[in-house]
């Protein structure tokens, strides 16, 4: 749609420039004579053939009708070919082949000039799919955790009840210590009565010696007998002890568990957020992306209407540098020019005469060098007003 724009504005322009260019040309010719250009008026020639009386040589005379003496470019006795220049505005003309280099050179500028055409922003690369979500490391860890409490709470429930009580063998120990110890303290007491009744019954010496070695014999065993019964007692206060310490650690174990399974639980919980923030600047990136391609295709779009409208301008300045040129050569083409219409020799240019700011002188040609024949006009003179575009 823009390149029919472009060539529809083109040709109107040069349509407007081909109608100004034939429209000046219908002009009269006093009109563009006095142009802002200052293009000259046509020169008039008058020719006239004649027969020299005294050598009977055709002779011809351009009677001639110019705006400046200056256009003359020949002088008397010259040798002139046919087609070579008598009179010319040189200096108009001059200056109109350097406006025509002026405004060539600009036409040649403008079509060297390169206007780089925008590089179409390219599609990047589709981006690696995220890998579906894969939680089972952490899902794995819970049920390890989760079986590892159950285990420490079963074992803590079964073994809870033994541990609070004590332990059988050592309190029947205890038990079978203490009786020891009673008896012992009970054959003590005895025999310590047998000894106060046999001094108040005054027995002899020896025999109360015996009974006292005896008691002697019994205090001993009693002693031994608290001993085994502090022993036992001991023995149950540090089965106590390692039971309770046990059931601790049993506990202890139950909480660890239960710790190691809250850290697997958090640590499934740390993956799931750090998936959803994964997957958050994912779409991030992904729409980051797509605008950034938006940037570029909206860049690229006024890179293109830029170029084209430096198409266009170039083109309109060349349309326009193309009509001035044609109507400069048009310009050119209507400089008044005279030339010779035979070879042979200038043989006499009369004296200028003004009128009007126009200057008037008659050349004449022959086909031999100047003679002191003068120049006289036969009856047989042919008279041809002509004008030379």
């Amino acid at each position: 749609m823009n390149e029919l724009v472009r060539r529809f504005a083109i040709g109107c322009v040069l349509s407007l420039g081909l109608i100004a260019i034939l429209s000046s040309e219908n002009q009269p010719s006093s009109n563009k004579a006095f142009s802002q250009d200052k293009t000259p008026t046509p020169q008039t020639v008058q020719t006239t053939e004649e027969i020299d009386s005294q050598t009977n040589q055709r002779i011809l005379k351009l009677s001639i009708d110019v705006e400046n003496t200056s256009f003359l470019k020949v002088k008397e006795g010259d040798a002139i070919k046919i087609g070579e220049i008598i009179t010319d505005n040189s200096i108009e003309r001059n200056r109109l082949n350097k406006q025509r280099q002026s405004l060539q050179l600009q036409i040649d500028n403008l079509k060297a000039k390169n206007i780089p055409k925008p590089f179409e922003p390219k599609a990047p690369p589709q981006l690696a799919a995220l890998p579906s979500a894969n939680f089972l490391e952490e899902e794995s860890a819970i049920a390890q955790a989760k079986l590892k409490l159950q285990q420490a709470q079963s074992i803590l429930e079964s073994r809870t009840k033994l541990l609070k009580s004590d332990n059988p063998e050592v309190r029947a120990e205890g038990e079978k210590s203490e009786s020891a110890l009673n008896i012992a303290s009970a054959k003590v007491q005895e025999q310590e009565e047998l000894i106060r009744s046999m001094q108040d019954m005054k027995l002899e010496a020896a025999v109360l010696r015996h009974e006292e070695a005896k008691l002697k014999q019994l205090n001993s065993e009693m002693e031994q007998a608290r001993s085994g019964l502090d022993q036992a007692r001991a023995k149950l206060n540090a089965s106590a002890i390692a039971s309770q310490q046990e059931l601790q650690n049993l506990q202890i174990a139950v909480q660890i568990a239960q710790s190691d399974l809250q850290m697997a639980m958090s640590r499934l919980e740390t993956a799931k957020s750090n998936r959803k923030l994964l997957e958050y600047n994912a779409s991030i990136n992904a729409a980051q992306r797509v605008e950034q391609q938006n940037q570029s295709n909206l860049a690229y779009t006024r890179q293109m209407q830029d170029y084209e409208q430096q198409i266009r301008d170039r083109d309109y300045q060349l349309a326009q540098l193309q009509i001035s040129l044609a109507a400069i050569d048009d310009k050119i083409s209507q400089i008044p020019v005279v030339k010779s219409p035979k070879t042979g020799y200038i043989r006499r240019i009369k004296p200028w005469v003004g009128n009007n700011g126009k200057y008037t002188t008659t050349i004449t040609i022959s086909s031999n060098p100047k003679s002191d024949g003068g120049d006289r006009s036969s009856n047989g003179t042919i008279i041809t007003p002509t004008s030379k575009p």
